[in-house]
């Protein structure tokens, strides 16, 4: 994806991936668009993206929160979606995931995840005791 989604085709990328429901393309471009906002305000296609509110607002809040979406200002807050679910694939213990998560869905899950893991490790460490 990454050698298709330039700045170049950042725009119209967007907008295609948030009327397919493509989540992790929605998210590469978002984060692309928020990166270069001098960019993305100066495209040719840029009145295209006005009308879709919700874009709008997910590219003001990467903007205005330093890429955190969710406000939350953890090690997983900043990741990208597919560095989300990697850390999904890479965790033992955890379950597969087989459905569509949104960004907030998923950045829930991996907190849960890892915390349920820290507590794990911390009652291990106290039952040594």
């Amino acid at each position: 994806a990454r050698k298709h989604l330039t700045q170049d085709t950042m725009v119209h990328t967007l907008i295609f991936a948030d009327q397919h429901d493509c989540a992790l393309l929605k998210d590469a471009a978002t984060r692309m668009a928020a990166q270069n906002m001098q960019t993305l305000l100066a495209h040719p296609d840029f009145s295209k993206l006005i009308p879709h509110h919700q874009l709008m607002g997910d590219i003001h809040v990467l903007c205005s929160e330093g890429m955190v979406a969710d406000g939350g200002d953890d090690e997983y807050g900043g990741m990208s979606m597919m560095e989300l679910y990697k850390v999904v694939d890479e965790d033992e213990g955890a379950v597969q995931v087989d459905s569509y998560m949104d960004r907030v869905a998923l950045l829930r899950f991996v907190r849960s995840i890892t915390s349920s893991r820290v507590a794990e490790s911390d009652g291990a460490a106290e039952e040594e005791k």
